[in-house]
């Protein structure tokens, strides 16, 4: 089974995989990192490498999800990436960890990385959107 590790920051990772938990029950393999603005870089690599070497026990592999793109969590997290063996997604949301974490049995890493890639966009809807579709459709009936 793929582990999966949350990195983000101030407390949103452990929020994430509580909200998470709170939808699936408790999970095993899955990590959360958050890092403070008073944490130096070094101690969030040694949480972040902690993390990675828990979930890692199984030997499947290992996705760390981030918060955004450029900022410290995704910069520590980009020095631990290795093909087939670590794997980075940015742009974290409930959707996608709660995907990630039904799907990381039935996908390898690369497979796992583009679904939580492509489905953490497709999660994201306007609902105006589509009652806007719905009264359309309805109005042309």
């Amino acid at each position: 089974m793929i582990g999966i590790v949350v990195v983000t920051h101030a407390g949103l990772a452990d929020e994430i995989r509580y909200a998470a938990e709170l939808i699936l029950g408790p999970q095993s393999g899955v990590e959360a990192v958050s890092i403070d603005r008073d944490m130096s870089v070094e101690v969030a690599k040694e949480k972040l490498h902690q993390a990675v070497a828990l979930v890692g026990k199984d030997g499947d592999g290992t996705m760390i999800l981030t918060d955004l793109f450029g900022g410290t969590p995704t910069n520590i997290s980009v020095e631990l990436l290795q093909e087939g063996v670590v794997e980075i997604v940015t742009g974290v949301n409930l959707p996608m960890l709660i995907k990630g974490i039904s799907a990381r049995v039935n996908q390898n890493l690369d497979e796992l990385a583009a679904l939580l890639k492509d489905y953490g966009k497709e999660a994201i809807i306007r609902p105006v959107e589509l009652l806007r579709s719905r009264r359309l459709s309805d109005s042309t009936d």
